[in-house]
């Protein structure tokens, strides 16, 4: 069984999908929790303090779970998602697409 990180991106996906829970094996592999904000930043849980800190990440990586998606990230800023459902076609990050959870907030507790 292989290792992976668990990422929270609550998005209206462009092929309409609104799945929230992602794995990920392009990141520290370590069973870490990580979570794109409303803003489009890459988040990691620490536990140490008991909140998320900025990764200022760049690049990109890749997501799964009912279907996959690449997330490309510039200057530590989500730019584009390419979905697998739409021939990786790339889509600009749009924050009007956030979808907040239940709570009307986005943050691991």
């Amino acid at each position: 069984m292989g290792m992976f990180d668990t990422v929270t991106f609550r998005y209206r996906m462009p092929d309409g999908g609104t799945e929230s829970e992602y794995q990920t094996k392009d990141l520290s592999c370590e069973c870490e929790f990580y979570e794109v904000s409303a803003e489009g930043r890459l988040l990691k849980w620490q536990s140490d303090v008991g909140g998320n800190a900025d990764t200022n990440s760049h690049g990109s990586f890749t997501m799964t779970a009912s279907d996959g998606c690449h997330l490309c990230f510039e200057q530590g800023t989500l730019k584009w998602i390419e979905v697998y459902s739409q021939g990786d076609k790339r889509w600009p990050f749009d924050p009007a697409r956030f979808m907040a959870d239940q709570d009307g907030i986005s943050c691991r507790k």
